[in-house]
């Protein structure tokens, strides 16, 4: 009940977010022994306006300890944000430089 009470607007800017939690990956990941993973939901109602920079933060992050998970909600075309998904190869960063899981 609580979705169509929640106001979504764009831009949908994602690296950001992505690059955020990363940091704190990155962090823990530092720590001796460490046994932390993060898992960073993020929820959009429209297509990404930050594609490139997603990417590339996407690839970044894919050699700490953290999963992301985009889900698109509502009505949208979400077409363009496949490309993130890994179901017809490897994500690559805009430089070419392939996800590492």
């Amino acid at each position: 009940n609580a979705l169509p009470q929640i106001q979504l607007y764009g831009p949908t800017n994602a690296s950001p977010i992505i690059n955020h939690v990363a940091r704190f990956a990155a962090q823990a990941a530092q720590q001796p022994g460490a046994s932390a993973y993060y898992v960073l939901l993020l929820l959009t109602d429209g297509v990404l306006t930050d594609m490139d920079a997603t990417r590339e933060a996407i690839v970044r992050a894919s050699h700490l300890p953290m999963s992301i998970i985009i889900v698109g909600i509502g009505s949208a075309d979400f077409a363009d944000m496949e490309i993130l998904d890994g179901d017809d190869g490897v994500l690559k960063s805009p430089r070419g430089e392939p996800v590492l899981r």
